[in-house]
């Protein structure tokens, strides 16, 4: 056993009152699954202080080996991982237990402890395979009970923010100062991360074409012309209905439990990976979310998007908050705006979905920061599914005249 895990384990278990315990390792994900991060589940069993059999189990996420990793963004995107669950989950909940909400925001794993050690983040969740849940195959597009069961907790986690920064606004206003600089325009705006956006522009483009849909590659092709410097643009602008969201909106950063044998319909979800969590419109997420994963359904979008606002609307009256926070046609005036982001960045994030993992890259092998961003620029393995989704997420988007 690894005395390090051991060390960890018993950090993060200081709380659960043992005697003592041992510690089995049940697996770990694999290097292409987490881009930043990697996994270890392990079960943890022993005798409490009061002579009872105890056993939890635990997953941990640390933070990949590589000083470039690192450096480049591996430190901050764990950073404000730690800082959501250590600093804006206990306000969120506390505020919720105020107003004695009957079906809270509650969407998030159990965190045992976040620990910052030198040169390595331990993360300790509860282990949500183990509870049940399991992860959405991600070369599907979800169906409409799982898109609408996301949609539930993120109005609610919208609201939330919504509703704290009216009736608590020095509360709202620390926590997001506690936040990272955002790591997601950072990144845009380096160089060489640029030059791995565009080019999978054009790999879209040259797999429309493939598929001689000639006017779709057209339509890309105009639509992501300046398409870096759009997003810059959107992310740089402020708006006084930004909302602390999620922030990484891709199927597998979902875990879903079902109640019987049929996984059609879901009974709950937890999100996952808060790592890229900051003040930005409450549409980043619903437009990250629905092109990257309910591109089957683009036609019931408007009909999402009321849904949407319907149960955020719901959960900001039952927080004591007026519904004339944000009202439907503010969210139709925000989506308008980042469904561009929808359009262009999600392709990008597909072809994780399409690649194997031996096309996959290993970024705690880079040697040098633009390693990475040449790491990035990798092709689709299945094109014929791939150019299916961005086929559907392009016809869906309308040019503005």
């Amino acid at each position: 056993m690894n005395k390090d895990l051991e060390l960890w384990i018993s950090r993060a278990v200081d709380k659960e009152n043992f005697k003592g315990f041992e510690v089995k390792i049940d697996g770990q994900t694999k290097k292409s699954d987490g881009f930043v991060g990697e996994v270890i589940f392990v079960t943890v069993e022993g005798e409490t202080k009061d002579c009872q059999t105890k056993t939890l189990k635990l997953a941990l996420k640390l933070s990949k080996d590589g000083e470039v990793l690192r450096d480049d963004f591996g430190e901050g995107v764990f950073q404000q991982e730690m800082y959501t669950y250590d600093e804006i989950f206990p306000v969120f909940e506390a505020f919720q237990k105020q107003k004695k909400i009957q079906d809270p925001f509650k969407s998030y794993p159990k965190c045992y402890k976040c620990l910052k050690i030198y040169k390595k983040d331990v993360i300790v969740f509860e282990n949500l395979r183990a509870a049940g849940y399991e992860l959405h195959d991600k070369l599907k597009c979800m169906n409409l009970p799982h898109t609408r069961t996301v949609l539930k907790e993120y109005a609610k986690l919208h609201a939330l923010a919504f509703a704290l920064k009216d009736q608590n606004p020095e509360v709202f206003s620390t926590l997001v100062d506690g936040c990272t600089d955002d790591l997601f325009l950072e990144y845009l705006k380096k160089p060489k991360f640029q030059e791995s956006i565009k080019d999978s522009f054009q790999q879209g483009v040259n797999i429309l074409k493939k598929y001689d849909d000639d006017n779709l590659a057209a339509k890309y092709a105009k639509l992501t012309t300046d398409g870096v410097d759009r997003l810059i643009e959107l992310f740089e602008e402020k708006n006084d209905q930004n909302v602390i969201n999620h922030g990484d909106c891709w199927n597998n950063n979902f875990m879903f439990q079902y109640k019987d044998a049929n996984k059609d319909s879901p009974s709950s979800v937890m999100i996952l990976d808060w790592q890229i969590s900051n003040l930005r419109s409450p549409a980043f997420d619903l437009a990250y979310f629905l092109y990257a994963t309910s591109t089957n359904y683009p036609g019931t979008f408007q009909n999402l998007l009321k849904e949407y606002h319907d149960d955020l609307t719901d959960f900001l009256v039952q927080l004591g908050s007026s519904p004339d926070l944000f009202t439907f046609e503010n969210l139709l005036e925000h989506w308008k705006k980042w469904s561009y982001f929808g359009v262009t960045f999600v392709p990008f994030v597909l072809k994780f979905s399409y690649a194997s993992d031996e096309v996959l890259p290993d970024f705690s092998a880079s040697k040098h920061e633009d390693d990475i961003s040449e790491m990035m620029k990798f092709a689709v393995t299945d094109d014929q599914l791939y150019y299916k989704r961005l086929k559907s997420i392009i016809e869906h988007y309308e040019l503005p005249s």
